[in-house]
């Protein structure tokens, strides 16, 4: 990491992006998540009113993902 100077001849703070260095490969130190079975989860504790608030949410900007949750739902009897 090369350190920039300022005008008065201090160095400047690195970005994140450069404390951080180059991106590691997926499989070095990397979490998988899997969203759709973390979202299903949320659902399933919820209570009922507040998750078909969610559903109708959701609905409005996803509707072919609500309804695949709502089968998944209905499968595992919510």
């Amino acid at each position: 990491m090369a350190n920039t100077y300022t005008r008065n001849g201090r160095p400047m703070d690195p970005s994140p992006a450069e404390m951080m260095g180059p991106p590691s490969s997926p499989e070095e130190g990397s979490i998988r998540v899997n969203g759709f079975a973390q979202v299903l989860s949320l659902l399933q504790a919820a209570d009922p009113a507040f998750r078909e608030s969610l559903l109708r949410r959701l609905a409005q900007r996803d509707p072919r993902l609500v309804r695949q949750l709502r089968a998944e739902l209905a499968e595992l009897g919510y």
